[in-house]
């Protein structure tokens, strides 16, 4: 049973990691300069300021 369980187990891991490493990118890699005239550190713009 133990050995059943392993194999089980280590057959997930390897089509959780497959998966992982062949599905596609979401694009490029982000840079610093990407939010430069952000205030909030995901990306969103500043308020305009009256």
């Amino acid at each position: 049973m133990r050995k059943t369980y392993m194999v089980v187990m280590i057959a997930a891991l390897v089509a959780i990691v497959g998966n992982h490493l062949t599905s596609p990118s979401s694009g490029r890699a982000v840079s610093p300069e990407d939010f430069a005239g952000a205030c909030a550190p995901c990306g969103a713009p500043c308020p305009v300021k009256k």
